[in-house]
C-alpha cells in the first residue's frame, strides 16, 4: 500500500525528531598544551679564594620567561688554580638559585646544593617568570680561584 501524503510527512517528521532527540553535536575541540621553547643560558664567571677566611661566590642572572616553568642548572665546568698554576678540576662547589636583592644573590629555599662539575642537572625545580641568580659559591676554603661555567635551561 503506498504512503500518502500526511502518513510521508509523519514518517519525515519522525525521522527528523529521532535524530534531533538521540543525535547531538560534539562541540568540544581536542585541547592541545602548547609546548615551551627552551633556551640554554651559559654563566661564566670566577670565584675568587677566601679574603680574611670569608669564603667568596659570584654569580650570574638569567630571566624565565612569561608563564614561568620548569628550570634546570647545570655545573658544566669548575677549575681552581692552585698556587704554582697547576689546575684542579675535581673541586666541589656551591651552586643555587637566587633573586638579586641590593646587588647579592639572596638564595631561594630548597634552591642550593654542593656538586662538582658534570653533564646532569644538578639543581631542577618550577619557577614563575621573572629574574633570577645562579650563585656559585666556596664551599670547601679553596686555595685559587675557581673559573666556573653553569649552564641554565629555562623557558
Amino acid at each position: 500500500m503506498p504512503l500518502s501524503r500526511f502518513d510521508l510527512r509523519c514518517l519525515v517528521f519522525a525521522v527528523v525528531l529521532g535524530a534531533v532527540g538521540c543525535g547531538g553535536s560534539d562541540n568540544t575541540s581536542p585541547t592541545t598544551t602548547p609546548s615551551q621553547t627552551l633556551a640554554t643560558d651559559i654563566l661564566r664567571g670566577t670565584v675568587p679564594p677566601p679574603v680574611d677566611d670569608a669564603l667568596q661566590s659570584a654569580f650570574g642572572t638569567f630571566a624565565v620567561a612569561q608563564g614561568g616553568g620548569s628550570v634546570s642548572v647545570t655545573l658544566t665546568s669548575a677549575v681552581e688554580t692552585l698556587p704554582g698554576g697547576s689546575l684542579l678540576t675535581t673541586i666541589t662547589m656551591g651552586l643555587g638559585i637566587g633573586a638579586v636583592t641590593n646587588g647579592a644573590c639572596v638564595l631561594l629555599a630548597n634552591a642550593f646544593t654542593t656538586a662538582q662539575a658534570g653533564s646532569s642537572p644538578q639543581l631542577s625545580g618550577t619557577l614563575a617568570a621573572g629574574t633570577y641568580c645562579i650563585q656559585v659559591s666556596d664551599v670547601s676554603s679553596q686555595l685559587g680561584p675557581v673559573a666556573f661555567a653553569v649552564a641554565v635551561s629555562h623557558p
